[in-house]
């Protein structure tokens, strides 16, 4: 590969694109610059494609496989967008919507796919008497959008280093100045103008700032809050401290709260940090990175779906209840059974402590009663093992009542005579 591709030349070859003119955007990319053949193979493929917004999308993945400049890769990806016609539907987005009339306001730097994700997450809060932080505000662009979406009930305060970034609001906002990775900066803030429904960190993008930044102010965050983490890609770039799964990355991090937010399903994880009890979602998108906070109640499980609440068949829930009352009958008699038989042996006992003797020679009547006793022990044994008979028997008719009503209700024609059923149910209300 022989001498360097200039973005003005990428820029010629998009608008060479757009005009559906192939063979001229080749030349554009090539009038200074002699790429490699495997470079050259992959951009002649990309110009191959349909149509100019997948011609562009290539042309960006090539840039971007090739580890060409950054910039190129951009514009690519920014001219697929806007001939491929996302943009006249992503119009409907209010925060887009802003972004686009205001191209000539005070300076903001976004990635447009940010959008959708920050209107999904934060459309609830607009018209609310909400407190929102931006923590790196830049030249006050973000803070007049963010006004503009939330509305005018809301306080829009920015954090930043730069006093520039103080100036250039001109005293429209609250911006404070100071470095996120400190966290007695971050509790002033909270103390000052906090709490906060709504934290944007497009600060410094560091590691270590959004780490801080995330650990401080989470905890301080309102309940029912939303935390809001940017330009996450960060985590993968050596310039910010960052590597494909380096400990110590801001997504490295975030795995690492995901194994908090299911703190119950192992003893190995901390169940009292604030991860484990008021993590309420975390949601991952390119770049972008959402906690939303809320105490959680603990998980369990329930069925549902049964009889147990919802009103059922006439026929089968009367069967059920007669085998359960005559269940319960039976299970009192037995009771009362077991009470006599109980007294009988308590008389029994008290009898036969006086000498046999005596009681045969001197009392003739409690020979006769002793014999009577004796005769009513064995009948209410028997009696009661009559009982216990009958009681295993109904709870076996119970547990066949229960398996009839499920059978039948599994079956074909259960289901097709529902609405019948369903009707009976109306007409004798």
């Amino acid at each position: 590969m022989t001498g360097s591709i200039e973005l003005a030349d990428v820029s010629r070859a998009l608008f060479m694109l757009s005009m559906d003119e192939a063979d001229r955007a080749m030349a554009a990319l090539t009038a200074n610059w002699a790429p490699a053949d495997d470079v050259m193979a992959d951009l002649t493929a990309a110009l191959a494609t349909a149509t100019a917004s997948d011609r562009a999308r290539a042309l960006g993945d090539v840039f971007r496989d090739h580890e060409l400049p950054h910039d190129h890769a951009n514009e690519c990806y920014r001219a697929a967008f806007y001939f491929s016609g996302e943009a006249e539907e992503l119009s409907s987005n209010p925060l887009y919507a802003h972004y686009l009339a205001h191209r000539s306001g005070a300076m903001i730097d976004k990635w447009i796919h940010y959008f959708p994700v920050y209107h999904r997450h934060l459309e609830r809060y607009r018209g609310a008497p909400v407190r929102v932080l931006e923590i790196g505000v830049y030249r006050g662009g973000g803070l007049d959008m963010w006004q503009r979406y939330f509305g005018p009930d809301a306080t829009v305060v920015g954090l930043d280093v730069d006093e520039a970034a103080v100036r250039a609001v001109g005293g429209r906002y609250v911006v404070e100045l100071g470095d996120q990775e400190d966290p007695e900066v971050l509790r002033r803030i909270n103390a000052e103008h906090g709490p906060f429904d709504v934290i944007i960190d497009d600060g410094g993008h560091t590691m270590a700032q959004q780490i801080v930044t995330a650990e401080t102010m989470f905890p301080l965050l309102r309940d029912g809050g939303t935390f809001i983490v940017e330009d996450c890609h960060t985590s993968y770039w050596d310039y910010y401290q960052g590597g494909l799964k380096r400990p110590g990355t801001f997504i490295e991090w975030v795995k690492d709260r995901l194994d908090d937010e299911h703190s119950r399903y192992h003893v190995a994880i901390d169940r009292a940090s604030i991860w484990a009890t008021h993590l309420d979602g975390a949601h991952v998108y390119d770049s972008v990175v959402v906690l939303d906070k809320a105490e959680r109640f603990r998980p369990f499980s329930e069925v549902g779906g049964s009889s147990s609440y919802l009103r059922s068949d006439r026929v089968s829930e009367s069967y059920l209840a007669d085998a359960l009352a005559a269940r319960d009958q039976l299970q009192a008699e037995l009771d009362a059974i077991r009470g006599e038989v109980s007294a009988l042996r308590d008389e029994m006992d008290r009898s036969t402590d006086r000498s046999a003797t005596e009681v045969i020679e001197n009392d003739r009547s409690a020979r006769l009663a002793l014999q009577r006793m004796r005769r009513e022990s064995v009948e209410n044994n028997a009696e009661l093992e009559r009982l216990q008979a009958d009681l295993a028997s109904a709870n076996g008719r119970l547990l066949e009542s229960w398996e009839q009503i499920r059978l039948m209700r599994g079956s074909v024609s259960w289901r097709l005579t529902g609405p019948i059923r369903a009707v009976r149910r109306l007409m004798s209300r």
